[in-house]
């Protein structure tokens, strides 16, 4: 009986190490189910945009879909047109950046604020400003 009390023991601190560790993301959750990529595998359309903390208003909809093969499009609609972009998504080593490559060859880091399974933030910081993006998942 004392061994089992002794194993409940383990397996309660065990848990609140877990429940309690620091989260990858600086608005993230403390624990998923979910990897990273199973997070970021969605069609996204952009809720908030902020420059330096002021609030940006587009004048277009745009919507990023993410592929589990790696291909990223992005879809711009202005006035019954659209745009598309079809390019590539990574995520760094850690999973703690998004990487994005359009169809040019440019390449955009961003920071990694929040991935939850419907909400996404992502944050890119330049010498004279900070763009932050919070993007909504379908």
């Amino acid at each position: 009986m004392k061994k089992l009390s002794g194993l409940g023991l383990v397996a309660i601190i065990a848990l609140s190490v877990i429940f309690s560790s620091c989260s990858k993301y600086e608005e993230g959750s403390n624990f998923t189910f979910l990897t990273a990529k199973a997070r970021i595998v969605n069609t996204w359309t952009i809720k908030s945009y902020t420059i330096n903390d002021v609030s940006q208003t587009l004048s277009t909809t745009n919507t990023y879909k993410f592929d589990q093969d790696g291909k990223a499009t992005l879809t711009v609609s202005l006035g019954g047109f659209q745009l598309l972009d079809i390019g590539t998504w990574v995520f760094n080593s850690t999973k703690t950046e998004l990487i994005l490559n359009d169809s040019a060859g440019t390449v955009s880091t961003y920071e990694i604020v929040q991935l939850k399974n419907k909400d996404l933030k992502v944050r890119k910081t330049a010498p004279n400003y900070i763009e932050v993006w919070t993007l909504t998942g379908l």
